[in-house]
């Protein structure tokens, strides 16, 4: 219970703190994501005059989903390294350092996700039973960020340089996860690259409930997960072989 207690306050602190910090409080929460996904749309959408049907829809899933992966992975990846001091001062079980800005992240993720099911069902994308399918899509996800974010985060405190690969790897990774447009559009490698993709998988699940036919397909959820599990196992590992190692590190 203290660990859950713990968790629980942390999460609760990162979101009063990031509110704290900023002029416009939580509506930065819905102002950010708003503007960044504007910007992609100026430029795939309107300044590469971009035919896709219902394109604004298509865009708009894609980018949410793929801004709760990329912001909870690269947050959590770091968030040993920059709780450096605390774990120094404090025993505190380094998974859950990692689990507090995935919570945190994913709290947020629902503040747009209500947005954009209130934008589609003005377009009429869906109805209202077809969101039971959205569970376990959103659980499929979860499990691909905690495994990378265990993975990532137990290591990137001994290999520092690691996390500007991640930077720059997740950066690729966007442009692959067939966000701005189909698989129909590519062709040979860039089309297998899609294909064996997780993220690629789970934001055509997304697209499959919300956009089209109401039900995902299962194999774009069972790869995710089969993916996902021995990262998931490797990381722990990792993380628990060195758990009485981190506060030994310099910052």
């Amino acid at each position: 219970m203290r660990n859950l207690e713990i968790l629980l306050y942390g999460v609760y602190s990162d979101l009063q703190t990031e509110i704290s910090r900023k002029l416009l409080g939580f509506l930065w929460w819905i102002i950010e994501p708003v503007l960044y996904m504007g910007t992609f749309y100026l430029v795939f959408g309107l300044a590469m005059n971009n035919r896709t049907p219902d394109y604004v829809p298509f865009l708009l899933t894609g980018m949410v989903a793929w801004k709760w992966f990329d912001g909870s992975v690269r947050l959590a990846s770091s968030a040993i390294s920059n709780n450096m001091g605390l774990i120094q001062q404090i025993d505190i079980p380094k998974i859950l350092l990692i689990l507090m800005p995935i919570l945190s992240n994913t709290f947020k993720f629902f503040i747009i996700l209500a947005i954009l099911l209130i934008f589609l069902r003005i377009r009429g994308h869906h109805e209202s039973w077809q969101l039971a399918y959205l569970l376990p899509v959103m659980l499929t996800q979860l499990v691909l960020i905690v495994a990378l974010s265990v993975f990532l985060g137990s290591l990137v405190p001994f290999i520092s340089d690691l996390k500007q690969v991640i930077d720059n790897f997740f950066m690729l990774l966007m442009f692959m996860s067939g966000i701005f447009f189909t698989v129909k559009d590519t062709q040979g490698f860039v089309a297998a690259a899609f294909d064996y993709n997780p993220v690629f998988r789970i934001i055509s699940a997304y697209r499959d409930v919300l956009l089209y036919a109401g039900v995902p397909e299962w194999s774009n959820l069972i790869y995710p997960l089969a993916f996902s599990a021995p990262i998931l196992l490797v990381g722990f590992v990792v993380l628990n072989k060195f758990e009485r190692h981190y506060p030994k590190l310099t910052t």
